[in-house]
């Protein structure tokens, strides 16, 4: 099992944002959190490698319509 953190910047608030986040990581059988942190997203996620690595593409092809996403940044913890 390993842990990532994922910093996305952009406009990730008040637009459906993390409740896009939680269902994504469910339905992978990701676990973590996610929390705002002004204009930059923070997501805490754990589980399966090639898991974590699909959903940030996941992320990419299923963000909310209004939502625009500047950089997305992946660390391994």
């Amino acid at each position: 099992m390993e842990k990532a953190r994922i910093l996305v910047q952009g406009i990730v608030q008040g637009v459906g944002f993390r409740p896009t986040v939680y269902r994504i990581a469910k339905s992978m059988n990701l676990t973590g959190y996610v929390r705002n942190l002004g204009n930059i997203v923070e997501i805490i996620l754990e589980g399966d490698k090639n898991n974590i690595e699909d959903f940030t593409k996941k992320l990419k092809l299923n963000k909310p319509p209004i939502s625009v996403i500047n950089s997305l940044e992946l660390e391994w913890m």
